[in-house]
């Protein structure tokens, strides 16, 4: 059985790794050690096992980004369908909800059951990520599996993904709609990031989202795109502030996604 000074090195070792392998940039090899040593210094000790387990179990929910697209009057659908075609926005949708910076685990994407329901049976689950659906429903004909969980409500989703395993599995968590997950959750203090595709054509929609609050600032806006006569353009909110009425932080923004950063310094 290793000793507990055994247990610090080997923790602080595969730590330092994961770290400098997500975030190369950031801070160096010789910073974080000394940080986490400190740490120790003042009582905290590593756990593993059961108790690493039992303290995963106990965290706090899940932060998350929202993935929309919008018009300018925060028009998201009509008809319970998107009224417009941009295959664009839809690689952009892929690549965002796909892409870890760690090739062992995979994002989640939390959505309502009309919004499952509106993916094509052919893409349902949505591959590649673990499909969290939302519903109230007890007699529910969603098949749950590998890649599917059903929860009954947006803080019981967060909860879960906080908790062993998902909480060690799921890199990062996005919110895919529908319009009433959105209203709940796009300005919510957990919504760490905004990824939303402006919609600049004047499209009629009948369902419609909150406007993004001054808790966010624009951190990237790529230039005007067109296709099927759709004007439209990808951009990216950050959260400055907790709340509107606190001043503005200095904003980590190492929990981004690598290509909205490799976007913004293009």
């Amino acid at each position: 059985m290793l000793t507990r000074l055994q247990s610090n090195k080997l923790f602080s070792k595969v730590l330092l790794s994961r770290y400098k392998n997500g975030f190369p940039n950031l801070i160096s090899g010789s910073q974080f050690l000394r940080g986490f040593n400190e740490i120790a210094k003042h009582g905290f000790s590593v756990m593993s096992g059961d108790n690493l387990r039992s303290l995963s179990n106990s965290a706090s929910p899940r932060n998350y980004r929202v993935v929309v697209a919008a018009t300018r009057e925060m028009g998201i659908g009509k008809d319970g369908k998107l009224p417009w075609r941009l295959p664009s926005d839809l690689k952009f949708f892929k690549e965002l909800t796909v892409t870890t910076s760690d090739p062992e685990k995979k994002n989640a994407v939390v959505m309502g059951r009309k919004t499952w329901e509106s993916i094509p049976l052919e893409f349902r689950p949505l591959p590649g990520r673990l499909n969290v659906v939302l519903t109230r429903s007890q007699s529910s004909d969603i098949t749950t599996g590998e890649n599917v969980v059903i929860c009954g409500s947006i803080p019981s989703a967060f909860e879960l993904l906080a908790k062993d395993p998902y909480c060690f599995s799921i890199e990062k968590v996005f919110v895919i709609g529908g319009g009433q997950i959105f209203r709940e959750t796009l300005n919510a203090p957990g919504c760490e990031a905004i990824h939303i595709t402006e919609i600049g054509t004047s499209i009629e929609c009948d369902t419609f989202i909150p406007s993004i609050d001054s808790c966010f600032q624009l951190l990237y806006s790529s230039m005007p795109l067109e296709e099927n006569n759709v004007r439209f353009s990808f951009a990216t909110y950050v959260r400055v502030r907790s709340r509107t009425t606190d001043n503005y932080e200095v904003k980590d923004l190492s929990f981004l996604p690598r290509m909205i950063v490799e976007r913004r310094d293009e």
